[in-house]
Formats: structure tokens, sequence, C-alpha cells
């Protein structure tokens, strides 16, 4: 299967996707948010999303699946950058899913 599709599905599976008008609109993502989902994920997934960051240059440190203070930086780093800020505020989806496009945003090629 395909990264996307995989990921997607999981994400699918993993929230609700019935949303109201009152929350049809993009909410901020935390890092603890992203921190929480990285950590309930398997190491193979959580490799997956180091070796993205690191691909594109966010991320220095081992691909080693532990969240700790290099990966946390990526993500610091990352949902500050300009790619992220054009297209997070404009997720109208819940915000479980939101958390989840921000931990995967690097496998998508939706947001190139």
């Amino acid at each position: 299967m395909k990264r996307r599709g995989f990921f997607t599905a999981a994400a699918i599976g993993a929230a609700s996707l019935s949303v109201s008008p009152l929350c049809a609109q993009s909410a901020e993502v935390t890092l603890a948010e992203v921190r929480a989902l990285f950590q309930s994920r398997d190491l193979g997934a959580r490799r997956m999303v180091q070796d993205s960051l690191k691909h594109e240059g966010y991320y220095k440190g081992a691909i080693d699946g532990a969240w700790g203070p290099g990966t946390e930086a990526a993500f610091r780093a990352l949902m500050a950058s300009d790619r992220y800020q054009r297209h997070a505020p404009t997720w109208t989806f819940a915000h479980e899913v939101q958390v989840s496009e921000t931990m995967f945003f690097l496998t998508s090629h939706a947001y190139m």
C-alpha cells in the first residue's frame, strides 16, 4: 500500500470524522498532541516519520523511533515552516485528524 493511503486510512480509523458546523474549522495543533500520537504509533511508523523529517532537513538525529529533543525540535520547526502554515489553517476536518495530518505532513504529496 502506498504510504499516503496507509496513513490516511490510519488517520481515519483513529479519529471520528463527524464534523459539525461548530467544529468545522482549523484548530491549532499542539506539540503535546503530536507527541502523544507519535508515541502511540508502532516503531515502524515512528521511524518513517523521523525519516521524512530528516529527508526534509528538519531532523538531524538517528532514526530510532524515539521522541527526544531532536524529534521535538524537528516538529517545532516543521509547524513553524511556511509550507505547514500555508496548509494547516485551511484544514476543516476533525481535530484528531488534524493532529494526524501534522504528524504525517511530510509523507503526503498533497502538501507539496
